[in-house]
């Protein structure tokens, strides 16, 4: 999401199962936010449809400055319609004049990847067939381990999963989920909410590599059945820092129709 998690996350032995109920999000708006200095650079509106085997959850993302990106990821559930599986991912950035800038496109169960990269004015292309991890997750769609994490109460601890992105070439990355042991007022949000930080996990090399790696926050409301309101993380890799903030009139809005 905010391209968030376009980068993109063990609790001891006894995870907890994913459950179909994380699939539920409706129409929520966006505010796009430059992190460091408040101003808002542009709106965005993620939604998760139902369908007949799992959901589909489609994100777009404009900037005033005319730039704008779009996100699809289709979602499966297992036989027992319980733990959703993301099976394909696509994040399109265009420029202004509608051009391609950057794309990103997986498709988890046949393990084919491409990235696009026309930051430089001349087309990079590279594609790769990955195996991936059952674990695996690309963009916003990783807001669903992560909302399982908190509804399961937990709180002060890590999880380790993996994710799918374009850095440039196609890269499955192990991640940690580290859940802050307890929730503050977020100024941005203007309301209480919960901090998790997601960094890549190098093992051995954490200590040698971890101060130099971005890492990706989001905030979770402790009082609206753990919703996601907003992240801070790179638009795209080595983009510019972005930060998505849930807007008052979506939280009223969800708030209204329970």
């Amino acid at each position: 999401m905010g391209a968030a998690f376009a980068t993109v996350l063990m609790i001891a032995c006894t995870a907890p199962s994913l459950s179909a109920n994380a699939l539920s999000f409706p129409p929520t708006d966006f505010a796009i936010l430059n992190p460091d200095t408040g101003v808002a650079i542009g709106r965005s509106r993620y939604r998760v449809d139902s369908t007949s085997d799992g959901a589909t959850l489609d994100g777009e993302n404009g900037y005033f400055d005319g730039q704008t990106d779009v996100e699809t990821a289709h979602l499966e559930l297992d036989a027992a319609g319980q733990q959703p599986r993301q099976v394909e991912f696509d994040h399109t950035f265009y420029n202004a004049d509608k051009s391609i800038l950057m794309r990103a496109h997986v498709d988890l169960k046949s393990g084919a990847a491409t990235c696009i990269d026309n930051s430089s004015g001349q087309v990079s292309t590279q594609s790769a067939t990955l195996s991936f991890p059952a674990d695996t997750w690309a963009g916003a769609s990783i807001v669903i381990p992560i909302q399982d994490i908190l509804r399961a109460g937990v709180k002060g601890a890590s999880r380790r999963l993996h994710v799918f992105n374009c850095a440039p070439s196609p890269k499955i990355f192990a991640i940690n989920v580290n859940v802050d042991p307890g929730s503050a007022v977020w100024t941005s949000y203007g309301a209480e909410a919960l901090r998790v930080e997601v960094r890549p996990d190098f093992g051995w090399l954490n200590v040698i590599i971890a101060p130099f790696v971005p890492k990706l926050h989001a905030w979770f409301d402790p009082n609206d059945g753990w919703a996601f309101v907003g992240d801070e993380a790179a638009r795209y890799y080595k983009g510019p820092k972005i930060m998505l903030v849930k807007t008052r009139d979506s939280v009223r809005a969800a708030r209204e129709a329970k």
